[in-house]
């Protein structure tokens, strides 16, 4: 019992420090050395892409199979690194193997199972906790561009209050984003900065970031603005689409509530047959009796 004892042990200490370094909040930026790194070249770089999970990210960026590649417009959309994306899934396999190698284990100790569970407990434990992160990812995606398509209604709103000021599309666009520090914003404002720094039109490179992160309705702004460029006068078109978006996400509210409460009749029929049993059940009693 002692070599099974030391093996439990060190299992479940494997998995309190998986557990503890998943639950470890990321350090903050240093801005100045951000600043430094992108100014002046160093082998900081070289010394992060030797990394196990930058090796990786650039095998999984090769992948086909969705499970085992890299969900790139979900990353980009939430601005999160591809090795830090891998790194996640590593800690949960590491995580979810440690559990189930944990749980074969004490059945093997209270001869519950075979051997073989135990292996099996570890690969199954493993593929749970490398592929949670992944659903995880998707349904914070899901919830950001639902965020996001909400907020371009109020940028859509503002950037037609523009244009009915008098400003050129470009301007409009830029004035516009300055309004709000909403992450969509900063993103819409570094993107048109970035164009007009590098001399591309801003309204290409908000469809492209549209594309990238999968937001057509930002690709559709980029199309009107674009033929804004032109001498179109789309203040109506843009206060059109942005009633269409709260259209949508009224419609979408009223969906969710009619599922959440369609789910909460079962519970809800569920409770009220116990309260009839308790209620019935001392008549029921003297009556079998």
């Amino acid at each position: 019992m002692t070599p099974l004892a030391l093996l439990l042990g060190t299992t479940f200490g494997a998995g309190l420090v998986a557990m503890f370094t998943a639950c470890v909040p990321a350090a903050r930026l240093d801005l100045p050395a951000a600043l430094n790194h992108i100014t002046v070249r160093t082998n900081s770089g070289t010394n992060t892409a030797r990394t196990l999970p930058a090796r990786l990210a650039r095998r999984a960026a090769r992948a086909r199979h969705p499970w085992l590649g890299l969900p790139e417009a979900d990353l980009d959309l939430l601005e999160i690194a591809p090795p830090q994306y891998v790194s996640r899934r590593l800690r949960g396999a590491l995580l979810g193997a440690a559990g189930g190698t944990g749980l074969g284990f004490l059945g093997m100790a209270g001869n519950l199972v075979p051997a073989v569970v135990v292996a099996f407990g570890a690969v199954a434990g493993a593929g749970f906790g490398g592929m949670l992160p992944y659903f995880q990812l998707r349904g914070a995606a899901a919830r950001r561009r639902e965020a996001y398509r909400r907020v371009l209604a109020v940028y859509l709103d503002l950037v037609a209050q523009e244009r009915s000021a008098g400003r050129a599309a470009s301007p409009a666009l830029r004035e516009a984003a300055e309004l709000s520090e909403h992450p969509l914003f900063l993103r819409i404002r570094a993107t048109v900065a970035h164009a007009h720094r590098f001399g591309h039109t801003p309204w290409d490179a908000l469809r492209e970031l549209g594309d990238r992160i999968q937001l057509p309705e930002l690709a559709e702004v980029a199309d009107l603005a674009d033929t804004a460029a032109d001498g179109a006068a789309i203040a109506t078109s843009l206060h059109t689409k942005a009633a269409s978006l709260r259209h949508a996400a009224l419609a979408a509210d009223s969906a969710d509530a009619n599922s959440r409460s369609e789910r909460l009749s079962v519970p809800t029929s569920l409770l009220m047959l116990a309260f009839l049993g308790l209620v019935l059940y001392p008549t029921l009693a003297q009556l079998l009796t």
